[in-house]
């Protein structure tokens, strides 16, 4: 009991600093960003939200058999974040380089620096998600990721003032060196909490699958599973949506006057977004479960693009900023059921690889912002936005057949 307490304050010390941390460098609005001003192109967006977003999930399975034959991660955590520090020390090194006037150095070095990130937080994430759920059980997990998710976006909060202030007070390329740099900076500071925690031992066959061997039992292992199989087309589904938002930032340049203030107000409002839904979603989580509250998700997700559009279509650009309100609630409500539900539906001997399998079909997130990027300029917001929209609502009918352990009320 004493060792889950201590647990219980590493983890939630590492939430609350990353948070912290990726807030100066968002993937919805700080990255889409950096890339617009130095001359980046939608499909150029679409590429980095593709590294960002699918490269960890493809790579998980990668991990995860390898993970699966070790009975203590801790150490492969730490390696991970401590090459995700490196990988944003090398984002300020390249804006600061001779060469930062030229564009396409800025934006293909960011490609390969945010390679790296991705890459070295999927290796962190298995071994996260395996020592997470040895760590942390029964009702204190549900209280954990709620309290989790407050922390996180208590974090967001200051450094969204903080990030607010930097771009619009200064110039490119200056605000984006500061901004990476407290990046660095701060995750390091969020490995701490890890160097706390206690890990026990997980048991480990006698005789550990190979690389080969588990690629061949995945199909075996989705058909038996009712419980993956539904989650994973699930949130290929939800993730149709989910890769939209960073484009809602080039919806607004192509309807409005995009400026340094502007994304700063948008990454503002969907701080503010996410801490007010928290407040709900404590309560919700305690009625209707995990599966409730990722329920909502597929709603909210499945509204927004059609949400933006309304927006960019008969509002001013002021009134855009309620769109970012809506995401930051959208996140907040995803964060608290995706991870909690996978770790509900498997257990300590097969964590890892279901980890690694959840990630790996993740397809949709793989490859469906550089389907964005090119479509966009052919088909136009409206086709894409709508078509996502419908898919995404589409997902409530394969959570309907999901069974989460631990929610004694899920509808």
């Amino acid at each position: 009991m004493e060792n889950e307490k201590r647990n219980f304050i590493a983890f939630n010390w590492h939430a609350f600093w990353l948070a912290l941390a990726q807030t100066f460098a968002d993937k919805n609005t700080v990255l889409p960003g950096l890339i617009l001003f130095a001359g980046g192109t939608q499909l150029e967006i679409g590429f980095l939200t593709s590294i960002m977003i699918g490269i960890p999930l493809l790579s998980q399975l990668l991990f995860a058999s390898y993970l699966t034959r070790k009975p203590l991660k801790k150490h492969f955590l730490l390696l991970g974040i401590y090459m995700r520090v490196l990988a944003f020390a090398g984002v300020v090194l390249s804006l600061s380089s001779l060469e930062s006037s030229n564009p396409n150095f800025i934006i293909y070095s960011v490609f390969a620096w945010m390679f790296l990130f991705s890459i070295s937080g999927a290796f962190a994430g298995v071994s996260y998600t395996d020592i997470l759920g040895k760590s942390i059980t029964g009702e204190t997990r549900k209280r954990f990721f709620v309290f989790r998710q407050f922390l996180s976006s208590l974090g967001v909060l200051i450094s969204a003032l903080v990030v607010r202030f930097i771009l619009r007070e200064l110039e490119y390329p200056q605000n984006y060196i500061i901004m990476f740099s407290a990046a660095s900076a701060l995750l390091f500071i969020a490995t701490f909490g890890f160097l706390m925690i206690k890990e026990r031992p997980s048991e480990i066959k006698e005789s550990p699958e190979s690389l080969l061997t588990i690629l061949r039992s995945i199909p075996s292992i989705i058909k038996k599973d009712g419980n993956l199989r539904n989650l994973v087309i699930s949130v290929n589904l939800l993730a149709i949506s989910f890769t939209l938002v960073p484009f809602y930032v080039s919806l607004v340049k192509s309807n409005f006057t995009l400026d340094k203030t502007t994304i700063g107000n948008f990454l503002l409002l969907q701080i503010i977004g996410m801490i007010i839904s928290n407040l709900f979603w404590m309560k919700l989580t305690k009625l209707k479960g995990f599966k409730g509250i990722f329920k909502i998700t597929i709603i909210l997700y499945a509204l927004l693009p059609i949400i933006a559009l309304l927006f960019a279509s008969f509002f001013s650009m002021e009134y855009f900023g309620i769109v970012f309100l809506v995401v930051g609630a959208s996140i907040s409500a995803y964060k608290i059921s995706g991870e909690s539900i996978l770790i509900e539906i498997s257990n300590e001997h097969n964590r890892p690889l279901y980890t690694g399998i959840y990630g790996t079909f993740n397809l949709t997130m793989s490859i469906f912002p550089l389907i964005i990027g090119l479509l966009l300029s052919q088909l136009g917001f409206y086709i894409i936005f709508s078509v996502s929209s419908l898919l995404t609502i589409s997902a409530l009918y394969f959570l309907r057949k999901m069974e989460c352990p631990i929610d004694k009320i899920a509808k």
